[in-house]
């Protein structure tokens, strides 16, 4: 008897070892399909594309930031969930997938910065709303021309998205002055102030939106697209971000 209860023991253990190997790789598994330029620096750069996916010169511009010190997580939505290139698209995005990318870069003590771009912020700061204050507190956040709006009308305020609770967190908007929403910008910054973040914002002179997307750039547009990696670097250093 002691022989059969002895045995039953063991494979008791192991079902209980293979259940805990089964949930980490279930854990690891959940994390998003995301591309890692790695970097020995201290710095963490979390890349969110749009929802029209990544460049060309966003690409490159990640692999120039970790060449000089900034390790870059780049994370396209529209690729890892095999979505249409659609604002839309940017709804349906797993939140908790979201959330557990952000705590698994957060987890190894690097300063994190966050860099979403155009629809793709609504997921991202729905996402950042699911952890805890401490973590909110360890970021920094940059949006570019970020679209939170429920409703956008031509000459009408829009509505907001709720973005949940936001308390703790540190907001800079990216706005290219050559762009519709321009006017809108204080109404979005008054918005995610009432969502509980700290919030300012860097005016982009002579640019439209996605500029270094555009099928008819200006030379000036041109030129600020290869020049990506070092306008977020004078960002992240101006702000503090470490």
């Amino acid at each position: 008897m002691a022989g059969i209860a002895s045995r039953w023991a063991e494979h008791g253990l192991r079902a209980i070892l293979l259940g805990l190997l089964l949930c980490a790789f279930a854990a690891k598994a959940a994390l998003p399909d995301y591309l890692t330029f790695h970097s020995e620096g201290e710095r963490r750069l979390l890349w969110v594309p749009s929802e029209q996916g990544l460049s060309e010169p966003e690409h490159q511009a990640a692999q120039q930031l970790a060449k000089q010190g900034t390790e870059v997580w780049l994370l396209d939505l529209t690729h890892a969930y095999f979505l249409p290139q659609l604002p839309s698209s940017m709804d349906v995005v797993p939140q908790h997938d979201l959330a557990d990318w952000l705590r698994a870069a957060l987890a190894d003590g690097k300063g994190v910065t966050l860099y979403a771009v155009a629809r793709a912020t609504v997921p991202v700061l729905h996402a950042i709303a699911r952890l805890e204050p401490a973590q909110r507190a360890r970021l920094c956040v940059l949006l570019m021309h970020p679209n939170l709006y429920a409703v956008a009308e031509p000459l009408a305020e829009p509505g907001y998205l709720d973005m949940g609770d936001l308390s703790g967190l540190r907001v800079r908007l990216l706005q290219p002055r050559r762009s519709a929403a321009t006017p809108w910008l204080p109404g979005q910054l008054a918005h995610l102030a009432l969502q509980g973040a700290a919030v300012s914002h860097v005016m982009l002179e002579n640019l439209r939106e996605t500029y270094w997307a555009r099928e008819t750039p200006t030379e000036f547009e041109v030129v600020e697209s290869r020049r990506m990696a070092a306008m977020l670097l004078h960002e992240m250093n101006a702000w503090g971000c470490r």
